[in-house]
């Protein structure tokens, strides 16, 4: 993952934080968010805000408004009950989404 990060796919702050959440395995999953289900726009919103793209960088990379990323963010933020682009990244990737 770290050579993922180090080419640009996943944000190294994300990495980090998946790897020491691992290693550590101590943070519980919310039960919702374990069986939240993402659309598949949501899921290419949230791979392109894993990247570290901003809104107007997801909605042009999908030929999207920034008002319609940004409403998919907020869905995926609820549906993985949190509140961050790297929270939402971290969760995403231990349940297997991304």
């Amino acid at each position: 993952m770290h050579e993922e990060a180090a080419q640009g796919r996943f944000d190294p702050d994300v990495v980090k934080a998946l790897i020491d959440e691992r290693v550590a395995q101590r943070r519980v999953l919310n039960p919702r968010a374990q069986t939240a289900r993402l659309s598949a726009r949501e899921v290419d919103v949230l791979r392109g805000i894993s990247r570290g793209a901003s809104n107007k960088e997801v909605a042009r990379d999908l030929s999207l408004s920034p008002s319609t990323v940004r409403t998919h963010v907020e869905s995926v933020f609820r549906k993985l009950d949190c509140s961050t682009r790297a929270a939402a990244t971290l969760k995403a990737l231990a349940l297997g989404v991304l």
